[in-house]
C-alpha cells in the first residue's frame, strides 16, 4: 500500500497547541518513513526539542485536553477579602 506524504498545511502559531494530525505526522515522518530530525525541523518550523518532544509521546492525542494544571484553591488573603467584602454588606 502507497502512502503519500502529509500536506503541508501547517500554520502553527507561537504559544498555541500543535494539532493531532500534524503530531502524528511528524512522529509517521520520522518513525516510518525515516526523515530526519533537522528536515522535519525546517519543513515545520520548529526546534528540535519541540521536534524531540513530539516523538516522545506515548500517544498523539492528550488525554484530558480540556485540563491545563492543577486546580486552583482558593488561598486565605482571597478568603479574607471575600468575608470582609461579604461583611461589609
Amino acid at each position: 500500500m502507497t502512502t503519500t506524504p502529509p500536506p503541508l498545511d501547517f500554520n502553527h502559531k507561537k504559544g498555541f497547541e500543535i494539532e493531532t494530525e500534524h503530531k502524528e505526522a511528524i512522529r509517521q515522518l520520522h518513525w516510518f518513513a525515516k526523515i530526519l530530525i533537522s528536515i522535519l525541523e525546517t519543513r515545520y518550523k520548529l526546534g528540535n526539542s519541540t521536534i524531540r518532544r513530539i516523538l516522545s509521546y506515548d500517544t498523539p492525542k492528550r488525554d484530558r485536553p480540556g485540563r491545563v494544571g492543577p486546580t486552583q484553591k482558593l488561598i486565605d488573603r482571597k478568603m479574607d477579602e471575600v468575608i470582609e467584602y461579604c461583611s461589609e454588606n
